[in-house]
């Protein structure tokens, strides 16, 4: 499969092509292309905020101009925070990274064109794009390299990601015996008995038929059900030792 090149167009510090190739590690792209860089190069300072990332950066090509980066590709989707007057597709990232996605699965090559820190892509550089890409921001629409190219890999890496939306972290646990459920099944209702909860006494059956298939539900462990004994007991012995200490007053 291939993922997208990323294309940064005449950078000028170090350091944002060194966040962009960091970026590039955390979410799955590989290959760096570096056009007119107005940097040295290669760049210490590029390489210390890699961070890890320091193969990108040794396998970074350099070009002398944006249609010599793109020879090779054939899907083009450039980045800018600002409207043109020529009319393009305008994409969020999120559609964008679905694109680009599909072309990897059918074998076709794509690039993300990133202009400099200073203006940006130009002109000449947008017409060979296909497609345009606008970030959305809240009123101030201006971001650094480094971010831009984060978002954009997040968004990459997403598209394939299947992760799902909300996650519980669970330990390996023993699932509770019918046994230690039954004994923790006692051992409530009778404390809820003592304690006057079955009211009117007429429906005690039917609320603790609920009780049982509430606690059936969490599919406790046995580590679960021990501890929420210990927690009868504790509550127990803390309202009898309250009482006691109110009748000697």
């Amino acid at each position: 499969m291939f993922s997208p090149a990323v294309i940064l167009s005449h950078p000028q510090i170090g350091e944002n092509i060194g966040a962009a190739a960091r970026a590039m590690k955390n979410f799955g792209l590989s290959e760096l292309r570096l056009v007119a860089p107005q940097c040295r190069w290669p760049n210490d300072r590029a390489e210390a905020l890699a961070a890890g990332a320091g193969d990108i950066l040794a396998d970074a090509k350099i070009f002398p101009d944006m249609a010599a980066a793109l020879a090779d590709i054939r899907l083009v989707l450039a980045t800018t925070a600002r409207d043109r007057d020529v009319l393009r597709e305008i994409l969020t990232p999120e559609t964008a990274a679905s694109r680009l996605r599909e072309a990897a699965a059918q074998g076709i090559t794509s690039a993300i064109l990133f202009g400099g820190e200073r203006a940006g892509l130009d002109n000449d550089e947008l017409s060979l794009a296909d497609a345009v890409i606008t970030i959305p921001t809240a009123g101030f629409s201006s971001l650094n390299l480094g971010q831009a190219v984060l978002l954009l890999g997040y968004e990459w890496l997403k598209s394939a990601d299947r992760t799902p939306d909300v996650r519980t972290r669970r330990t390996i646990a023993v699932p509770a015996t019918r046994q230690e459920l039954v004994d923790l099944f006692t051992h409530l209702e009778r404390e809820l008995d003592a304690g006057g909860f079955f009211f009117p006494a007429a429906k005690k059956e039917t609320m603790v038929r609920n009780i049982r298939a509430m606690i059936l539900r969490s599919q406790l462990s046995d580590q679960e059900a021990r501890t929420i004994r210990g927690m009868i007991v504790a509550l127990v012995k803390n309202k009898y030792r309250g009482q006691k200490k109110k009748e000697e007053e």
